[in-house]
């Protein structure tokens, strides 16, 4: 019978593709924006931080609560916006302190620029994708620009702090307001915008989106300047720990700082050079003997038993009969009793036959034996210690 449907893995391939549509769907959207350096995510603004590092500006990320900013930098600050707050430093205490800083920074000599963009990312985009572009033309050069803007031409943009202890100046006008103005605090210049969403990554391919906010960048960032993102503006902030506080270097120091101690701890738990042999336990003079008797009876050696007992019986004799060496047998035979003899002797005679049972070679032993005992009595001991010595 034909089976029907489809295969098992025309399934697997189709849940493939449904999963990987969603994540795809995931990522084409952002509730809240987002305008980080580095980020690849719609309300994001990487792609106009590569555009720029295309065009030779040195672009620094800086995410730090109050970020070290000198003479040659420009300051790039997001506002985020909502329709609840619209004040210039509303918002979030701690995007309400960079303001306050950054603010500081521009009057004591600094340069900056203000891109507003609103918080309801998803709403806004919408609303920007159906909206016709903003027209915008250069006061100075005359050059007109289509914008992507969520702000309508009737209203303007809210003044930046200390606005009446300063100067303004209109760069770019869209026919009804501003859309880009100079103020001059004390020592120091900030450009301000109206709205920022065509500078994000769903944009910026859009309109003159790229190439406008590429020239308002480039009415401060001249050459020897460096461009620096500060995402503390919008609430990304990183603390800086110690060793980056140090610098790189610190950091890549102290990564190999920990490589080192574990190979430190690897290489201790490993034995380099010879091995050390095991040392085998000490064996008493019972065990010796014990391996001794057992090696001749299992190799029936009843002459060598023999020999050594009769060699061990004639030199103590001769030691204690201080007899020499080189004295005959007959010699030792009269100063000892004639059971001794006979017994020696019987065990000589034995020692040169060959075929010696291992009961009567025992039993020659140790008659030998008890003979020496009678004879020797209490210094036998003493003989063998006077033995040991001489040899």
């Amino acid at each position: 019978m034909k089976r029907t449907g489809l295969p098992p893995i025309a399934w697997g391939l189709a849940g493939l593709l449904i999963i990987a549509g969603f994540l795809i769907s995931l990522g084409q959207q952002d509730t809240d924006s987002n305008p980080e350096a580095s980020s690849y995510s719609p309300s994001g603004i990487s792609a106009f931080r590569e555009l720029l590092k295309l065009h030779g500006v040195n672009v620094v990320v800086d995410q730090q609560p109050r970020p070290k900013l000198g003479p040659n930098d420009v300051a790039i600050a997001f506002k985020r916006q909502s329709d609840e707050n619209q004040k210039a430093l509303g918002g979030p205490s701690q995007e309400a302190e960079f303001q306050t800083y950054f603010w500081k920074f521009i009057s004591e000599g600094g340069t900056g620029i203000v891109i507003p963009i609103q918080k309801d990312f998803f709403a806004t985009s919408r609303l920007v994708a159906d909206a016709a572009p903003t027209s915008v033309k250069d006061a100075t050069t005359g050059e007109s620009f289509k914008i992507s803007s969520s702000v309508p031409s009737n209203q303007d943009f809210e003044e930046p702090e200390d606005s009446e202890s300063s100067s303004s100046i209109t760069l770019w006008y869209d026919g009804k307001s501003a859309f880009l103005r100079a103020y001059r605090l004390d020592k120091g210049v900030a450009l301000v915008a109206k709205d920022g969403i065509g500078i994000t990554n769903r944009f910026i391919n859009h309109n003159d989106n790229a190439k406008a906010f590429a020239a308002m960048i480039s009415i401060l960032a001249k050459p020897g300047k460096r461009v620096v993102f500060t995402e503390a503006s919008f609430g990304n902030v990183h603390e800086h720990g110690l060793l980056e506080t140090i610098g790189p270097w610190a950091n890549a120091a102290w990564q190999q700082l920990i490589f080192l101690g574990v190979v430190v701890i690897f290489t201790l738990g490993k034995r380099f050079g010879l091995s050390e042999e095991p040392k085998p336990a000490q064996r008493g003079s019972r065990e010796l003997l014990d391996a001794l008797a057992d090696t001749y009876r299992r190799a029936r050696s009843t002459q060598s038993a023999l020999t050594t007992a009769w060699d061990r019986a004639d030199a103590d004799l001769r030691l204690m009969l201080k007899l020499p060496k080189d004295a005959t047998r007959s010699e030792r035979d009269r100063l000892i009793p004639a059971n001794l003899q006979n017994a020696l002797a019987r065990m000589e005679a034995a020692k040169q036959m060959p075929n010696v049972s291992q009961d009567q070679a025992l039993d020659l032993i140790k008659r030998s034996q008890n003979e020496m005992d009678a004879f020797l009595g209490p210094h036998r001991t003493n003989i063998r210690r006077l033995a040991k010595l001489k040899a």
